[in-house]
């Protein structure tokens, strides 16, 4: 797996790991009339910012970090599957250059800005883009790259020509028209995703 990729990755990992703690270690009391798939989607609600945790603990060493983490409420509550899992989100986070660790706030800070029904459709279209051949994956994040930069008006005509139809496959064309409307922060200056 190649670096700007591995980042990526990591980057995405560590922009849940406030969401898993703000979520109380998913202990939602149940509500009467509420199904179980309601009850489940609570669980999955956090309760604060994503970018919250790691902001309010940056000035500690890692180490102190790591104690914060072990001590918070809601990290307790969780599974220990769970608990290891976010205790390495931490180490990779903190495992990042400085000018890294600033990008991933920044991609925290625009996150915090969309609302729940933008937030789980860009994580939507994220994963779905993952399922993608790598290559494919490739050509689509460089279409992306170009249509973010585009006004409103001028991705409707690209949308709209004949170019782009025959180029992308019906579920491409899909996950490039809803990642085109978020302009995120960059990852790294300069990088292509999957390269």
């Amino acid at each position: 797996m190649t670096r700007p990729k591995i980042l990526g990755l990591i980057l995405t990992a560590i922009l849940l790991l406030p969401v898993a703690i703000a979520q109380g270690g998913g202990q939602a009391r149940p509500h009467p009339g509420k199904n179980p798939q309601q009850q489940q989607q609570q669980q999955q609600r956090p309760a604060g910012k994503p970018g919250d945790w790691i902001r309010n603990h940056q000035g500690m060493t890692p180490e102190q970090q790591q104690k914060a983490l072990e001590n918070d409420p809601g990290f307790k509550n969780l599974p220990p599957a769970r608990q290891e899992a976010l205790r390495e989100r931490l180490r990779k986070f903190n495992s990042l250059d400085p000018q890294q660790r600033e990008r991933a706030m920044k991609r925290w800070e625009f996150f915090e800005t969309l609302s729940p029904q933008q937030r789980e459709q860009l994580r939507q279209s994220s994963q779905e883009l993952k399922t993608l051949p790598e290559g494919r994956q490739l050509m689509v994040h460089k279409a992306l790259r170009s249509l973010r930069q585009m006004t409103p008006e001028g991705r409707e005509e690209v949308f709209k020509s004949d170019r782009f139809r025959n180029t992308f496959s019906g579920q491409e064309q899909g996950i490039l028209k809803r990642l085109s409307a978020f302009s995120p922060p960059p990852e790294e200056p300069g990088s292509e995703p999957g390269r």
